[in-house]
């Protein structure tokens, strides 16, 4: 009987104790998913100069969306999209004719995201990218689509929890397409939730 009361004794005792540890205490971070917006600034550096200089616009607006996979390590992985235009040029070739050209791409990457400390995370990114033009002003319009299958990205990110759902934070972007062989660098802020 004694022994009873001192096995009941010790599993109160522990039962209390372990109800008196703060939540502090016990880091809870749980595998969630997260849907993440960004947009800023980019600027595409060419291989080639194209001509006529004086007429290209390099530097555009552009948008990325990111789904990630968060479990409760420092990994994360996803899929991203965007799109980013990558030049625009108008020329007046003479009085009939004003050529526009305008080349766009969609990459679509899998992204392998690390937190490295708190707020702060570097990822990679292999994928494909859909890179199009579109010219018009001399004759019929003219579109080209090609499929750039060796490209790669880096970011380095800061997001900052606003509460449980919510993030806001910025992105710095390095981009390579292996079709053309160039680069894009963007600056952008990001806005995700929590799903």
């Amino acid at each position: 009987m004694k022994r009873y009361i001192i096995i009941g004794f010790l599993c109160l005792f522990g039962t209390w104790t372990a109800s008196s540890q703060t939540n502090d205490s016990i880091p809870k971070t749980r595998s969630h998913f997260t849907l993440a917006v960004g947009a800023g600034w980019s600027h595409y550096f060419a291989n080639m100069e194209l001509v006529p200089a004086r007429n290209v616009q390099k530097d555009f607006i552009g948008t990325s969306f990111r789904f990630m996979w968060e479990p409760e390590y420092r990994l994360s992985l996803g899929l991203e999209t965007g799109f980013y235009r990558i030049f625009k040029v108008d020329s007046t070739i003479n009085s009939e004719y004003n050529m526009k050209s305008r080349m766009n791409v969609v990459p679509l990457f899998l992204v392998i995201r690390m937190r490295i400390v708190d707020n702060f995370y570097l990822s990679i990114a292999p994928g494909i990218a859909l890179q199009y033009t579109k010219i018009t002003g001399i004759g019929p319009e003219i579109t080209s689509h090609q499929l750039s299958l060796a490209n790669f990205e880096a970011t380095a990110s800061y997001l900052y929890p606003l509460g449980k759902l919510f993030i806001v934070g910025g992105e710095a972007r390095y981009m390579y397409f292996g079709k053309t062989n160039d680069i894009m660098m963007s600056i952008s802020a990001v806005f995700a939730v929590k799903l």
